[in-house]
């Protein structure tokens, strides 16, 4: 039992970063998409603009990969912890 019991300990201490590390991510793109505008009409002497927005853009869309593969990896580490927890309380009864 004292094995599961670690084992268990250790999968929710990893899921549980897992989940600070992805909360965290979609904080930071939530910060970086508030100044981000949907439609952006400028003209040649503000160009300038249009490349922040550009660049705002690219870090955005470089998060979602991460943000995508982190949320799947705690999806599956939290049904591997309730599978394990399963199987704990299956061979205690």
């Amino acid at each position: 039992m004292s094995l599961n019991l670690n084992l268990l300990t250790i999968l929710v201490a990893l899921w549980g970063v897992l989940a600070l590390s992805l909360i965290a991510l979609v904080v930071y793109r939530g910060v970086i998409g508030r100044n981000e505008e949907t439609e952006l009409m400028v003209d040649q002497a503000e160009h300038r603009f249009a490349n922040e927005q550009q660049q705002i853009s690219d870090r955005i869309e470089r998060l979602s990969g991460p943000i995508r593969y982190i949320g799947i990896a705690a999806g599956v580490l939290l049904l591997v912890i309730i599978a394990v927890w399963i199987y704990t309380g299956l061979q205690n009864s």
